[in-house]
């Protein structure tokens, strides 16, 4: 991987650069913002790690310029200030947040995890189109009750947690700030309810005032958003039902989010096609295109989208299978088999006998219905 490290501190340079060092990683550095963006116009990269706090142009102003020019360029903050506001906005430009002292081995993890996404995932077309998304369509009629509920000063964190799971994109925003580094406990946030308990109330109006900006500029959401809002919360909900208690909430999140993927679709669709009709224009028909655009599984873009935002591995692989029944089958009763088993509950679906034995859902089954 090619890494560029931006940061006016030499000494904070040159101890990232020695603990980077490898066969696989060639690090490149900068003094600043200015600095980066120069080596950027000529210098191919894979990852940015920036300092928030730098003279001149911030942390958040050059990862917000790196979004929009290098979109598929992966982008990570570097922090060791503890303003919520200056940590809120370097997370919507930053895919990933470490915290200053960095732990080297930590940085190093989430180094190989990126690698091993991109090789997964490494067409250049899908990387740009989904490297612009900082944040999901919200639904305004649930954010707006969001900001309500924060602005009367007698909502518990529950109650707001409550509204926001009823949006995926909210809950998704919510999950990634709370397994950035500067957040992160021991254990990797997997619910709404657990974010919004460890980013805590400033932290969560600062989110939702950031988002208030893509609200703002969003159209009246199409019918085909609202019936995704509408049928992700009716398997969450449907999920909660089939879930022990100790995994309710974890189940919930996953239902909320098990779509993902087609809202991912419903924004990087419009420039893809652009991309798609300008190269057969130009350099006759792209056959990979093609795949891209018609027959990629819109759970591999979710899945895609949820590892650059450094998602639980379980949460990532439980929207990745859910619809292949022969993993599921192979595996004890998980969250994806919940996941598959509410999906046909809500569709109206039958569920294949062979599972319902498997099982033994039959009980839980009848308590649905």
């Amino acid at each position: 991987m090619r890494i560029l490290l931006v940061d006016d501190d030499q000494l904070v340079l040159n101890g990232l650069r020695r603990a980077l060092f490898s066969s696989d990683n060639q690090v490149i550095t900068a003094n600043g913002g200015q600095e980066a963006l120069d080596i950027l116009s000529h210098e191919e990269c894979d990852l940015i790690i920036s300092d928030m706090m730098m003279p001149n142009m911030n942390g958040s102003e050059l990862l917000e310029t790196v979004s929009k020019k290098y979109p598929w360029i992966i982008r990570a903050s570097l922090s060791g200030h503890a303003d919520p506001m200056i940590t809120v906005k370097g997370g919507f430009y930053a895919h990933q947040a470490f915290m200053k002292p960095c732990d080297t081995a930590v940085l190093k993890g989430e180094i190989g995890r990126i690698s091993d996404m991109l090789n997964q995932f490494p067409d250049r077309l899908i990387q740009n189109a989904i490297g612009t998304i900082t944040s999901l369509p919200v639904a305004p009629k649930v954010y707006f009750r969001i900001k309500e509920m924060i602005q009367s000063n007698t909502a518990s964190l529950s109650d707001i947690a409550s509204i926001i799971e009823q949006d995926p994109a909210i809950s998704a925003k919510m999950i990634q700030m709370a397994n950035n580094a500067i957040f992160r406990g021991k254990s990797a946030v997997k619910s709404v309810d657990a974010a919004v308990s460890r980013l805590g109330l400033q932290i969560v109006v600062n989110v939702v005032a950031m988002l208030e900006l893509y609200v703002c500029q969003q159209d009246k959401p199409s019918n085909a958003l609202d019936s995704l809002w509408k049928q992700s919360l009716d398997v969450a909900l449907v999920m909660g039902k089939l879930a022990p208690e100790k995994q309710r909430l974890e189940a919930m999140s996953i239902g909320i989010l098990h779509q993902i993927g087609e809202f991912v679709r419903t924004m990087i669709l419009p420039d893809l096609m652009k991309a798609y009709l300008r190269d057969k224009e130009q350099d006759g028909d792209k056959k990979y295109l093609e795949k891209y655009l018609f027959h990629t599984k819109s759970e591999q873009l979710g899945a895609y989208l949820l590892h650059l935002w450094g998602f639980p591995l379980q949460v990532i692989e439980s929207i990745l299978n859910q619809n292949d029944y022969d993993k599921i089958m192979l595996q004890p009763y998980s969250l994806m088999t919940m996941l598959f088993v509410a999906k046909k509950v809500v569709s109206s679906e039958e569920i294949p006998q062979e599972m319902v034995d498997q099982f033994n859902l039959g009980p839980q089954l009848a308590a649905i219905t």
